[in-house]
């Protein structure tokens, strides 16, 4: 009995980590739903290949946190497999297991409090600020991207009503959208955008409004650039 006892014990441990790792993430800047798959990911060495997962490996702090996320799970792979085998489980370790949970639930409700909340973003930001140059940066967390924004790639193909136009005519004034490079060839276009002439070939890189950018540009998303 004290075996099972003991595996129960340790997959509360388990799903306390899981909670508490989702916290820091989210303190980040992830979406609460994006981090709890992304640890639950780590944690059993799933290795779900989504475009989320370039939320985790593009921010540096995330990186690290993941790191120990996945060094855990590891851990608590070879764990459990021992208990289950061996089927040794004396009361000190169940003991120390229950120790351990009431320390992980302490931690997990100092992590939510509002106000600790709160520091962890802020240094986080200033971690980012300090440690790491603008350019090394997410795109969404450089561009101040909100919840309803995105950024997108547009390709001008051969058949597109823009070609010979200006670049310019892709927006309307009123339009939340803006234009931050084309791309043509081996060539980045950065400067005076709005009066490059389009041409076949041409990949425009634009962020804003991800619902307009949908709407306006839906023919015209490349593959790997759609509103994200």
């Amino acid at each position: 009995m004290k075996d099972f006892l003991f595996i129960l014990l340790y997959g509360v441990i388990v799903g306390l980590v899981i909670e508490m790792a989702v916290v820091l993430f989210t303190a980040t800047g992830l979406k609460k739903t994006i981090a709890r798959f992304q640890v639950i990911s780590m944690l059993t060495g799933t290795g779900f290949t989504t475009d989320e997962s370039s939320l985790i490996i593009d921010h540096p702090i995330r990186r690290r946190l993941s790191a120990s996320v996945i060094l855990f799970g590891y851990f608590s792979l070879a764990v459990i497999i021992s208990s289950i085998a061996t089927l040794l489980v004396n009361d000190l370790k169940l003991r120390l297991l229950v120790l351990v949970i009431a320390f992980l639930i302490a931690v997990q409700v100092l992590l939510k409090n509002g106000a600790v909340f709160r520091y962890l973003e802020r240094k986080f930001e200033r971690r980012m600020d300090e440690q790491f140059e603008l350019e090394d940066w997410p795109l969404k967390t450089a561009l101040e991207l909100g919840e309803e924004d995105g950024v997108a790639l547009l390709a001008i193909e051969e058949d597109c009503a823009f070609i010979g136009g200006k670049c310019q005519g892709l927006l309307d004034d009123e339009d939340d959208i803006h234009v931050l490079f084309i791309r043509r060839g081996d060539r980045v276009l950065r400067k005076s955008l709005f009066e490059e002439t389009l041409q076949a070939g041409d990949q425009v890189l634009v962020f804003g409004d991800r619902e307009l950018i949908d709407r306006k540009f839906s023919d015209m998303l490349a593959e790997e650039g759609a509103a994200i």
